[in-house]
Order: C-alpha cells, then structure tokens, then sequence
C-alpha cells in the first residue's frame, strides 16, 4: 500500500535514481563510483537530521549496521568497497526495518546470481576458480524488491 511520508518518497525516489547508474557501472566497469554513492549518503544525512529528527538513531544505526557488516565482507576479500558504500547509503535513506528485509531479498539476489554464473561456467566446462560476481546487482535487485514490496 502506497503510505509514505514525505521523506520516505524522497528517500525512495532517490535511492532509485542512484541505484540505476549502480548496475550499470557495476556490469561494464565492475565497479561502484563514489559519486553515486557519496551523494545517496549526503542526502540520507541531510534527510535524517532535517526530515527525520524524530528518529535519527534509527536511521544512523541503519548505517553503521550497513557499513560495519559489509565493511568486515570488504576486508575478507568477499565484496568491493563501492559494494559498503552502497549498503551504507541504503541503510541511511531508508532506515533499519527496511535495511533488514533488503538483506533477506539481496542475499537471495545474490545465491541466485551465483548460481547462474557457476551452472554456465560449468556447462560449459571453465573453471570456477577466480570468478567474481557484480554484487552490487544483487544489492539493486534486492533493493528493488523491497520497494516493491513495501508498494503493494
């Protein structure tokens, strides 16, 4: 059902517009620029403190959860850092409840993306080993399907 407030349809229309430019530096370039991802957070910021004050902690522990968890996925050699940086930005447009049911939808984007990459590979009998998957998409379409959902 269509119940936003006013800073949660600002949020959500900004991170929709970022989110697209994401997929498509993430697929020909195989990177997250940080002028996609620095302006979603400036604006997560300034939409909290000026929209938000009411529940500011919620919105930056969104972050730090965002960032923290993926920043310890970055160091493991598992996820880029434009790949934090977006989870981050998404944590703080769009708070906790969200950034929680995003995760289930990005994990699932993700296996099933893996899965894809590895049954090809193995059709078509090329190694596994070395291969790395565009994350960020899956963390789009995660994404994505959470706003959907949060729509009907």
């Amino acid at each position: 059902m269509l119940d936003f407030t006013f800073a949660e349809a600002v949020a959500t229309i900004i991170l929709i517009c970022l989110c697209v430019p994401v997929v498509y530096f993430e697929l020909r370039r195989n990177t997250i620029p940080n002028a996609i991802t620095y302006p979603g957070i400036l604006a997560g910021f300034l939409i909290a403190v000026l929209l938000r004050r009411h529940d500011l902690l919620n919105y930056f522990a969104a972050f730090l959860l965002a960032f923290g968890v993926f920043y310890v996925f970055h160091l493991l050699g598992w996820i880029g850092g434009g790949d934090v940086k977006l989870m981050a930005m998404i944590g703080l447009l769009m708070g906790m409840p969200f950034l929680l049911r995003a995760l289930v939808y990005i994990s699932l984007a993700g296996g099933i993306a893996a899965a894809a990459v590895a049954a090809y590979r193995l059709l078509r009998r090329m190694p596994l080993r070395g291969v790395t998957i565009p994350y960020g998409t899956a963390i789009v379409a995660g994404t994505y399907f959470c706003i959907l959902e949060r729509m009907l």
